[in-house]
């Protein structure tokens, strides 16, 4: 099967790379040095590796310099491409050159290798360039375009004092999951003891570095999917990682996602939502974690977590592994077991730093670090920032990191202890989860939550196992109704069908055969339960205030819900409310999808949806150039949908963004940055006007 995939109904699709190896292209370079005396080593050692994972005993000792670093990263995305063609595990040093997969979040990295369109590599970098372009595949490099924003991996420093403090805190073996996982440092770095007792969850959004981290702990569930919308049904024993920075709000209908939070608070909530009580998460994020003024996050994660301590880092902790300079927080929560009293809830606010006033008024920080000034490890102050003076945490020159880090985590270990794990076996538990289970994109037939038969029993993937389903029988009240599992076994083949139809036509294979069967199991189902997407509705009067309340049911398709492909098994079908009958769709006769899908577009708008899917970002040039009309044209018909970043643009280099990202985050200072840029480009005054609308209302002061 290709390794090019549509994935029809999630955002994770695996992009086929070439299969070619181009060892010792840039002769002299280390890392490819490295890489084809790890070619003439496979050449002489056994096929078959066995599958072991990848253990973090040190440092991955990474190259110095971006260029190096970059040179690593072409070498192990040429390995895992000759893996994968040859279908086989990583040996022990296979798997300590994939390790130094950094991912291009440094500022050098992407700004050098992902030039906007019509613009050629940052000069000395052109070779490099052309490599990644000839290792991946477009849909791939737009994936890793997408990644720069998040990829910042954690320092093996912070990582191991991380694991030490686990380990102090009582932490014995279980479940644990590692949300937004990268290349899997959090996993590899587990002491030796607890290794065999742990089985992991990882969920990395990415597909490449996901496949990476699959070649690294092939024992282990590796999900390449977005954390914020993957389904999670287990309860964790341990959550531990380092969540995306970013301002971007996540927003969905359930009621996390109508907080409104942003990306890393949104990994820290949901993360924390599935830990089973008592258990604890470890997280390393960016200070506005603790130090915005808007306390949503943090009294969400209150309503069942303490927090159990924190560390603040200096300003330049993740400089050398991740490019970046933001100030970094450890926080350690726990959820509370049941009949647990609330722990203590000054974090929740902020508070002022006294002698801090130079003019722009006092510092403001979170009122935990005020209190607890020997966990933070840098010292309090103004720095210059791009907009005037803001906070930083400066480096201590008293303080050395690798000592004062696990210093001030170990005195959190008393503060609490793991709870007495649960009877676990975490080799069955791994050993048990389908290899077939994935995502569409990367051709899999299942994915977590799918229904199948099962030696003649209905069974659900859950946590990647294949689950017995409960159906009632007699008396018994536990289980779903028998109708409703016939219904669901009905249901299973139309699926199967349907995407066996859809994947035949996206890989240009003959399918009129298949589209035979899908008729079969529609016309079985039809004959036995009536359309798929029947609907009856029900109209009821209020006695007291005669008020009409009308309600719909579907109750073919309801006990289906549970199901990931249950909007592609209701869309099959053409449903005629008013008659109740069903018929069937194209899918049934049609071709729907073309081996290479060429996008339609007739409106902006299409131009800058189809430009968002390739690249992830908003590229007037290329909007223009799909339309053929003038740059100036494509953005007055856009309006609203897109705006101006004051915060990036630059002379002569003009930074567009959807209006859902520009109009969310941090929206005081992007007026204020908006603000500024309007004094001499009139253009800003949209974005000025559009923010000014967006601004929320002040908080009142805490009593």
């Amino acid at each position: 099967m290709s390794q090019t995939q549509l994935s029809f109904f999630d955002t994770s699709a695996l992009g086929g790379g070439s299969n070619t190896l181009f060892w010792g292209d840039l002769p002299g370079d280390r890392a490819l040095d490295e890489a084809a005396s790890l070619a003439r080593e496979a050449a002489a050692a056994p096929v078959v590796a066995p599958k072991i994972d990848f253990r973090l005993c040190g440092t991955r000792d990474l190259a110095q310099g971006w260029k190096a670093r970059a040179r690593d990263n072409l070498a192990a995305i040429r390995l895992l491409t000759e893996l994968e063609t040859d279908g086989r595990n990583a040996t022990p040093s296979e798997q300590a050159l994939l390790a130094k997969f950094t991912g291009f979040g440094a500022g050098e990295l992407a700004n050098s290798l992902f030039p906007r369109p019509g613009e050629a590599f940052r000069q000395g970098w052109e070779e490099i360039g052309v490599q990644l372009e000839t290792l991946t595949s477009q849909q791939e490099r737009a994936g890793l375009a997408r990644a720069t924003q998040y990829a910042h991996y954690t320092p093996e420093l912070i990582v191991h004092a991380l694991w030490d403090l686990v380990a102090q805190m009582g932490f014995r073996g279980g479940r644990a999951l590692e949300p937004g996982c990268g290349t899997g440092l959090f996993m590899g770095a587990i002491p030796e003891k607890l290794a065999p007792k742990t089985a992991w969850t990882a969920i990395e959004n990415d597909p490449l570095t996901a496949r990476i981290a699959r070649k690294l702990f092939p024992n282990q569930w590796v999900r390449a999917e977005d954390f914020t919308t993957a389904k999670i049904a287990e309860q964790f024993d341990l959550t531990i990682g380092n969540p995306p920075f970013s301002n971007r709000t996540v927003r969905g209908t359930d009621e996390l996602g109508r907080l409104g939070l942003s990306l890393h608070d949104y990994f820290i909530a949901r993360s924390v939502s599935r830990l089973r009580p008592g258990a604890m998460g470890l997280f390393v994020t960016s200070r506005w974690t603790m130090d915005k003024r808007d306390a949503t996050a943090r009294r969400h994660l209150f309503e069942t977590a303490d927090l159990i301590g924190a560390v603040r880092l200096p300003a330049g902790a993740m400089r050398d592994d991740a490019g970046t300079d933001v100030v970094v927080d450890v926080l350690v929560l726990r959820r509370r077991e049941i009949g647990d009293s609330a722990g203590e809830s000054a974090w929740l606010e902020v508070a002022d730093l006294p002698d801090t006033d130079e003019g722009e008024g006092p510092l403001s920080i979170n009122r935990y670090f005020v209190e607890n000034g020997q966990q933070v490890l840098g010292r309090h102050g103004w720095t210059s920032g791009q907009f005037g003076p803001e906070y930083t945490c400066a480096a201590n020159p008293m303080l050395m990191l690798d000592d004062a880090l696990p210093s001030a985590l170990s005195r959190l270990a008393t503060l609490a202890r793991f709870p007495v794990p649960q009877t676990f076996d975490a080799e069955a538990l791994r050993e048990s989860r389908r290899a077939d289970v994935g995502t569409a994109g990367e051709g899999a037939s299942l994915k977590e939550g799918s229904y199948l038969i099962e030696k003649g029993a209905l069974h659900q993937i859950i946590d990647g196992q294949s689950v017995p389903v409960k159906v009632r029988k007699g008396e018994q009240k536990d289980g779903i109704f028998q109708k409703h599992a016939r219904i669901i076994e009905g249901l299973i083949p139309v699926r199967d069908a349907a995407r066996a139809v859809l994947r035949a036509q996206v890989e240009n294979l003959p399918y009129s055969a298949l589209q035979t069967d899908l008729k079969r199991a529609y016309q079985t189902f039809v004959r036995q339960f009536g359309p798929i997407n029947l609907t009856i509705t029900s109209t009821r009067v209020d006695p007291k205030t005669g008020d009409e309340s009308t309600t719909q049911r579907r109750p073919n398709l309801q006990p289906f819900y549970d199901d990931p492909d249950v909007w592609l098994v209701s869309s099959i079908e053409e449903y005629d409310e008013d008659r109740q009958i069903g018929a069937q769709g194209p899918l049934f006769s049609e071709r729907v999808i073309q081996a290479t899908l060429e996008p339609e577009v007739h409106s902006a708008h299409d131009a800058l949806a189809v430009c968002l899917h390739e690249t992830g970002v908003v590229e007037i040039p290329r909007i223009a150039e799909l339309l053929g009309r003038s740059e100036d044209e494509v953005i007055a018909e856009l309006g609203s949908a897109i705006y101006l970043d004051a915060g990036r643009s630059q002379p002569g280099r003009d930074v567009w963004v959807p209006a859902d990202e520009a109009l969310s985050g941090a929206v005081r200072t992007k007026l204020a940055e908006a603000r500024k840029a309007a004094e001499t480009d009139p253009r800003f005054a949209r974005t000025v006007a559009a923010l000014e609308e967006a601004q929320p209302e002040d908080l009142r002061p805490s009593c």
